[in-house]
């Protein structure tokens, strides 16, 4: 067995979400685009990606959406729950969802041995 990577100061900050049932696919759109957009606004957001629920074991729990932000240090992920441009945003989407799940956590990435032919 392969030793995992450590790296113990990267900060992954997983939200899943249920946009509420009334919005519009319009709505939706615009609130993720406002998402992505905070990594301009916001220096110490290293990285951002979302996507929908395509599993097909149906163990979403009602959860529709997935965004990650990454941050370097935990330090880094404290100054974005506090700063104001998340602040207003977070506001506006906690209005407009029916449920989240907020998750953070440090990775250990697992190297993948090379299979010889």
């Amino acid at each position: 067995m392969l030793p995992a990577l450590a790296r113990p100061e990267t900060i992954k900050h997983v939200v899943l979400l249920k946009f509420k049932d009334e919005l519009t696919a319009e709505k939706i759109q615009q609130l993720i685009d406002d998402y992505a957009a905070l990594p301009a606004k916001i220096d110490v957001m290293k990285g951002f990606e979302w996507g929908t629920d395509v599993s097909t074991e149906n163990l979403h729990q009602g959860y529709t959406h997935a965004f990650i932000s990454t941050f370097d240090s935990k330090e880094g992920r404290d100054a974005y729950v506090v700063h104001e441009v998340h602040q207003e945003y977070a506001g506006v989407l906690i209005a407009n969802i029916e449920k989240i799940c907020v998750f953070d956590y440090s990775p250990t990435v697992v190297p993948i041995p090379v299979k010889s032919s």
